[in-house]
């Protein structure tokens, strides 16, 4: 089945020593979808994609409140559909028993839960550290608990909702802010037919009437550490007793300011997974 992504036209690039300040300005300025790598000398590089021109006329982007050393070039690319194209040559991503994968890829067989994301522009590929952190995190606690409830703040593509629903579990809601994200996230659920067991709808956090006097066993969110900071309280609000929470988009850098929000809801590191540049963390009550 063809892509049904826009084409990105607009790329905006830069590096900066002050990655936290540069994702709050991006986030503030509408930006959905970006990528970081580490540079020289600690530096960070973003690069930020956008479909429409993002408004901003180079050399004068001050309008994006970046931080002082970023130094923005902002490009137009050919008109292609890149995420599409990025992810045709991607490996698949294995978290036993969890094996990500795109159309291109066969899946196996052997009691591997297999999870086919496509092409699309919401995030959550499995190829991100962020995603494979929840991954690693989810694969753990599923050994161990039969969650009944669980919520995914922040769906993306649906990859974490939709492994949790290979593994068994039937009463699953997801949302994300994005109602693109939300359209590619309900096509992948009906594509890995897993559809009945997860409510998908638009929600800003968990202000949604289908969340509002619920709890629930388990609660995932692959977003940023500024809203995960923002959303501890409704998280422990909706969190059953002995419940888990499962967070993630949280840079290295970052994370001791979310334990220490965390913490302050009586919430207590039980796990924490680091790969690459990312930290992914899990609470309990």
């Amino acid at each position: 089945m063809p892509s049904q992504t826009k084409p990105i036209t607009y790329k905006l690039s830069f590096t900066t020593a002050r990655p936290d300040a540069a994702e709050t300005a991006l986030e503030d300025f509408g930006a959905h979808v970006w990528a970081t790598e580490k540079a020289d000398h600690n530096d960070t590089r973003f690069e930020v994609y956008f479909d429409t021109h993002p408004n901003i006329r180079a050399p004068d982007m001050r309008a994006l409140n970046l931080p002082p050393d970023a130094i923005p070039l902002l490009e137009k690319l050919p008109n292609k559909d890149w995420v599409a194209e990025s992810q045709e040559g991607l490996p698949p991503v294995i978290v036993p028993p969890f094996y990500v994968h795109g159309r291109h890829d066969a899946p196996p067989g052997g009691g591997w839960r297999n999870i086919e994301i496509q092409a699309a522009t919401a995030f959550g590929s499995g190829h991100h550290g962020t995603t494979q952190g929840c991954l690693v995190l989810l694969s753990d606690y599923l050994k161990r608990h039969k969650p009944r409830h669980i919520a995914d703040i922040g769906c993306g593509t649906g990859v974490l909702a939709i492994a949790a629903a290979k593994t068994g579990c039937s009463q699953i809601m997801a949302s994300d802010i994005d109602p693109e994200a939300i359209r590619v996230a309900r096509h992948n659920m009906r594509l890995n037919k897993v559809a009945p067991y997860i409510t998908c709808f638009p929600s800003v956090g968990m202000a949604h009437r289908h969340y509002q006097a619920r709890r629930f066993d388990l609660i995932v969110a692959n977003i940023l550490a500024g809203p995960l900071r923002q959303l501890a309280g409704d998280f422990n609000r909706h969190l059953s007793h002995g419940g888990r929470v499962i967070i993630a988009g949280i840079l290295n850098e970052q994370a001791r300011q979310v334990i220490a929000r965390y913490r302050a809801e009586d919430l207590i590191v039980e796990r924490k997974i680091i790969i690459g540049a990312w930290t992914s963390l899990c609470f309990r009550q």
